[in-house]
């Protein structure tokens, strides 16, 4: 998957919407906040940058699923496989974004 795409799927699953402004001169799809319906922005780049998939790892599932898919267990664990030799407190956010799309089941080979 493409930063882009590994982007979208970490903001939709953290709440952001995508709009179409139904402009036929110039179409355009935007982005809505989670926390500001009335707003347009553009969703983080969690990709590169360790503050937003720290936010984004904040909505894993914490309780009684910790272990299964959407759980933070499980995305420990899926980050443990991908740093590979590496310690996972030393994971890039690329590896981290990795991690979190195969932990909520969208990754796309």
């Amino acid at each position: 998957m493409t930063n882009e795409e590994i982007n979208k799927v970490i903001a939709e699953y953290c709440g952001w919407k995508r709009e179409f402004n139904g402009d036929d001169e110039d179409p355009e799809w935007y982005w809505i906040p989670p926390n500001n319906p009335d707003g347009n922005g553009i969703p983080p780049d969690y990709c590169n940058d360790l503050n937003e998939m720290h936010e984004a790892e904040k909505t894993l599932s914490r309780g009684q699923n910790y272990y299964q898919l959407y759980g933070f267990g499980f995305y420990i664990n899926t980050l443990t496989q991908i740093c590979y030799q590496q310690h996972i407190l030393t994971a890039t956010a690329s590896q981290r974004a990795e991690a979190f799309v195969r932990t909520i089941d969208k990754w796309k080979e």
